[in-house]
């Protein structure tokens, strides 16, 4: 229950906070961002609050546009600020006043999608995805499908191995990117490496040895439909787009060293090749390479992706939001003063978690009425990120934004 994960919270923060003071470190902050592209914790905190003023106009929009909402439905009419667990309800609200859009999943068959991708992946790095037989006993169920990533001269690069669909039997991890084998150089005899399961195990590159990169692809799409084939929605098209930015970060980012290949970068660098992909999900360009219905092929109408596009801008201040504070609560989990000695009573967290959702960062007035703290929550205890990111949530903002950067500059 929360309060058993709360208490084992707080006590994995306190560790970690007189880990990093035993080799020197202010907090574990300060040691987390100690060799990341943000370098310290003052530098994030400019950042976060820099993103906040700028929001806060858009913050407060939202907030009255909901609260309008809400009064209009006769359901708390001059009541203090939304609930978290109300955010749902009243953006579903409006959206049905907004009325429905044509689903687009016919225009996103599985197979026209990895078709796009390879053919993006051609223009960009100069490879392309193919489509493989697995060996016997070389997938863990009928529906993973096996991709090759080939270079312009036929060379193998690596292997990408996608399971997409949900099923009874599969762990509900929502999108994730696994890399099995790195691309670490490796110069000794190639005899030593066998391949497995009729697979080679390195690959040559301009006379070094390279671990042919192997990379997993989970998501939990819906499976297809009788007499369809596999379609995708928008937002899961975004989603293949992100991992499959991750694999061919895996493929490409070649190193001397395991632990720094690929994906294994800084963690605030890890996050902005997927997110840049999700960029070219969005470019009418990209679509035209491959979005077609499947039953008439009939080209993806520009006007409904622009509309689609609309409908989700809208609601974009919401997520930036919710980012803000899970970056702002991370980074006060592991700062000095968190846990200090003195600070160090059961349920600190809780208090901090308060403090946070009054802060300065998040204003007062409308937008604190945007979702503030509610007396009696610890919420913390779902913050599952704090476990694998600590002091590092802030990584997919800061991603985000040099994404849209490289995206602006160099492909719009």
């Amino acid at each position: 229950g929360a309060p058993s994960a709360v208490d084992r919270l707080e006590r994995l923060l306190e560790d970690r906070m007189d880990l990093s003071q035993t080799v020197g470190f202010e907090s574990f902050a300060h040691m987390s961002l100690d060799d990341k592209m943000a370098r310290s914790p003052g530098h994030v905190d400019e950042f976060l609050r820099g993103l906040a003023t700028q929001a806060q106009p858009q913050w407060n929009s939202l907030a009255r546009s909901l609260h309008l909402t809400r009064s209009a439905a006769g359901s708390g009419a001059g009541a203090g600020g939304l609930f978290p667990w109300d955010r749902d309800y009243w953006v579903g609200q409006q959206q049905m006043e907004l009325g429905s859009l044509p689903s687009l999943a016919p225009y996103f068959s599985l197979g026209r999608v990895m078709l796009g991708l390879s053919r993006l992946f051609q223009r960009l790095y100069g490879v392309e995805l193919r489509a493989a037989a697995p060996q016997p006993g070389e997938i863990w169920h009928p529906e993973v499908r096996k991709l090759e990533v080939v270079g312009e001269d036929g060379q193998l690069l690596g292997l990408v191995y996608c399971d997409v669909f949900a099923r009874s039997s599969k762990a509900h991890v929502g999108a994730a990117h696994f890399t099995a084998r790195c691309a670490r150089r490796i110069d000794d005899d190639i005899g030593s490496h066998p391949g497995g399961a009729g697979q080679p195990t390195v690959v040559e590159r301009d006379g070094r040895l390279f671990q042919l990169p192997v990379v997993v692809l989970i998501c939990n799409f819906p499976g297809p439909e009788p007499g369809a084939p596999p379609l995708l929605s928008w937002s899961n098209v975004e989603t293949t787009f992100h991992e499959m930015g991750h694999a061919m970060h895996s493929m490409l980012g070649q190193n001397g060293f395991h632990n720094v290949a690929g994906t294994r970068c800084a963690v605030d660098f890890v996050e902005l090749p997927s997110i840049l992909m999700e960029h070219f999900a969005r470019s009418p360009r990209v679509l035209s390479l491959f979005a077609s219905h499947y039953k008439t092929d009939a080209p993806l109408p520009p006007g409904l992706i622009r509309q689609c596009a609309e409908r989700r801008q809208r609601y974009a201040a919401l997520d930036l939001h919710a980012q803000l504070f899970m970056s702002a609560l991370d980074q006060r989990y592991h700062s000095a003063a968190a846990v200090a000695g003195a600070q160090r009573q059961p349920g600190w967290t809780t208090r901090a978690l308060a403090d946070v959702h009054r802060s300065s960062m998040f204003g007062a007035g409308a937008s604190q009425s945007l979702f503030g703290y509610v007396d009696g929550t610890q919420w913390q205890a779902r913050f599952t990120h704090l476990v694998g990111y600590g002091a590092s949530y802030y990584a997919y903002l800061f991603d985000r934004m040099l994404a849209g950067q490289i995206w602006d500059r160099v492909f719009r």
